[in-house]
């Protein structure tokens, strides 16, 4: 198999990536075709629940950003599938700046292993992460998607190829939901 090997910068370093040229195998698209059937058949939020469950992170969300807070327009908690959101937080208390610099993949299996994110905010209670920005076909940023945890968790069961594609579905489509904001 022919490999794409690629830089992207993140908020202070240079993350190497290697994807397959090739197309996925079968097993992703199928895994993809059944997230698309969800997406159609009971919503975003079931289809990104779908997701959640081929891991074992606790959460998955889409983050949308504006005026220097981040919110969950999408989110899922395993532990509690009745909640439909979180509070809002500074953008700063997030890993979006790793995800969206990058315009790529930002994953991390332990953020209190990984000696770049030392002073960030967040490395206490999100442990785990492995995030994509959502992007419309013009490059404008819509959010991020990303699975996340409070325990360490190993990234590589994180089908990449499946998330971007997700992630590129949802821009091309714009099924992103608009920043969400509190009740009046």
């Amino acid at each position: 198999m022919r490999l794409l090997f690629f830089a992207v910068p993140t908020c202070r370093t240079l993350q190497w990536f290697r994807l397959p040229l090739a197309p996925p195998p079968a097993p992703a698209d199928d895994t993809f075709a059944r997230f698309a059937a969800t997406l159609e058949a009971a919503g975003l939020r079931a289809a990104l629940a779908y997701l959640l469950g081929l891991t074992d992170h606790r959460f998955i969300a889409i983050f949308r950003f504006q005026g220097g807070k981040a919110n969950a327009a999408v989110y899922v908690d395993r532990d509690n599938p009745e909640v439909l959101g979180v509070d809002e937080v500074p953008a700063s208390a997030t890993y979006r700046c790793y995800a969206l610099d990058a315009r790529g993949v930002f994953s991390r299996a332990d953020a209190m292993s990984d000696p770049r994110l030392n002073d960030h905010v967040a490395r206490e209670f999100v442990k785990s992460y492995c995030g994509v920005p959502v992007m419309t076909p013009e490059g404008e940023i819509l959010g991020t998607l990303c699975h996340y945890d409070l325990v360490p968790r190993n990234p590589d069961q994180v089908d990449l190829m499946l998330i971007l594609q997700v992630a590129s579905l949802l821009g091309r489509s714009r099924l992103v939901p608009p920043y969400p904001h509190a009740p009046a």
